[in-house]
């Protein structure tokens, strides 16, 4: 029924043979074999390196630089020389294999110690691309492929060209990209990826408010060694997601996958500023602002779900605030029915925050707090007043304590919406409909900011 196979398998052998020689591999203990060989190198130096074996001259670029120590150049000068000058050019005569063997450790070493500051890497690089030029094999096609398409061995250069690659090429994934210039997985932690990965964040904001750039940003980072928050690029890659948005307003897919990355990652601004050190302020106050205004909006969500009656009204004028660019800091304070509906609503979970509000309140009651130029206010619900406090007033609540207790936010006196023609200086959310308590609250801001709104703005009229 079937055809024989046939008994020589001799081009299908040889075909296995070359993709096996041309795809991607992940280098050797570099560091623990470069200092192997320093003693080895050492100890043949008087001799002129006569007794080198095969397999010490092939490794000799795992030497070329072992940290804490000088280059090899400056050690072995000769026997550097004698490497590029003779070694390498007669190996790379022989077979495709062989040249394989031989241009691996230095295709490793130029990833893992790559340093466009370095007038040794530069000539490192140099030599390098002139071995391909005689490079035989399929292995020796990929790299010079690698270097005329990309600049891969040009440091100057590389770095720019494959950030381009990697993050606006969107005809495939980057680890087929990766695959394509015989990169392993571990190459995004080696200085090379370090650099490719710092020129991303070098790209033009344009394109870093682009939705795909940004998850592929976001999902390399993940694959790091180490959590981004804890490299030196920290800082770096806060900047150049967050920037772009300094004046714009994102769109929400967008802002919500910054959210869930930068907040469970970098921990909360408002709470800890420890990983957000060195952040330029136009970058932190984006987020910033995203996060009062998801907490303001939690707050509308929560008093329609705890049966306040006004929730409408306080959300009409706190969000035309909000949307005016005037509040700059909003925090949540719930009581427990309030902590079980945020719990449903999952707002922790998408980075909104809020502590505790303990003592004498009622379970369903919350506090909302929040800061407006140089004023404090605390906005409380169902029935409850609002009271606004200069932020330079020692007595006036502080926004982000893990703990309020109601019968402290209450006892400190609020400054006085009424202009002393009423008892208590607190105001009471009363007449909602015909915008009494909005005028109140809409006059003290003005006066004492020059903050001002319509009516139309702040209330149904």
């Amino acid at each position: 029924m079937f055809a024989p196979l046939p008994r020589s398998m001799t081009r299908l052998e040889s075909a296995v043979g070359a993709l096996g020689e041309s795809t991607a591999q992940a280098p050797p203990p570099i560091a623990e074999i470069g200092k192997r060989l320093r003693h080895t190198f050492a100890s043949h130096r008087a001799t002129g390196y006569a007794g080198l074996s095969r397999a010490d001259q092939r490794k000799l670029p795992y030497a070329y630089w072992i940290a804490g120590e000088p280059a090899l150049p400056e050690i072995d000068p000769a026997l550097v020389t004698l490497y590029w000058e003779t070694l390498l050019p007669d190996a790379l005569q022989g077979s495709s294999k062989r040249a394989k063997r031989w241009l691996a450790p230095l295709f490793f070493v130029y990833c893992e110690s790559f340093d466009a500051n370095d007038p040794r890497f530069m000539d490192f690089a140099s030599r390098l691309v002139h071995a391909l030029e005689a490079a035989p094999g399929p292995f020796g096609v990929r790299l010079r492929a690698a270097h005329g398409a990309h600049e891969f061995f040009a440091p100057h250069e590389a770095p720019k060209r494959l950030a381009a690659l990697f993050l606006s090429d969107q005809s495939q994934c980057i680890e087929l990209h990766m695959a394509d210039l015989l990169l392993w997985p571990g190459f995004l932690d080696t200085r090379m990826g370090t650099a490719i990965f710092a020129s991303c964040l070098a790209l033009p904001d344009d394109v870093l408010r682009e939705k795909e750039p940004v998850s592929r940003l976001l999902a390399w980072s993940k694959k790091l060694a180490a959590p981004i928050s804890q490299t030196g690029l920290r800082a770096p890659f806060a900047e150049a997601l967050l920037k772009p948005w300094s004046r714009r307003k994102p769109p929400d897919d967008m802002k919500t996958m910054l959210l869930a990355f930068f907040i469970p990652t970098y921990g909360d601004p408002r709470i800890t500023r420890i990983r957000w050190e060195g952040v330029p302020a136009p970058a932190l106050a984006a987020l910033l602002n995203w996060l009062t205004g998801d907490t303001l909006r939690g707050f509308m969500k929560l008093l329609q779900r705890t049966a306040d009656e006004i929730w409408m009204y306080r959300q009409k004028f706190w969000m035309a605030y909000y949307d005016a660019g005037y509040i700059d800091e909003a925090w949540l304070a719930l009581g427990p029915a309030a902590r079980e509906q945020a719990r449903r609503l999952q707002v922790d979970e998408k980075g909104m925050g809020y502590s505790r509000l303990e003592g004498n309140v009622s379970h369903a009651q919350s506090v909302l707090l929040l800061k407006v130029g140089d004023l404090i206010f605390t906005e409380w619900s169902h029935n409850g007043s609002l009271r606004a406090y200069r932020d330079t007033d020692l007595l006036a609540p502080k926004l982000y304590q893990p703990y309020y207790y109601g019968e402290d936010l209450r006892a400190v006196l609020s400054m006085d919406f009424h202009g002393g023609f009423n008892a208590n200086p607190e105001l009471r959310h009363m007449n909602s409909e015909g915008g009494t308590w909005q005028r109140k609250a809409r006059d003290l801001i003005r006066h004492h900011t020059g903050v001002y709104l319509r009516d139309a703005q702040i209330y149904e009229t």
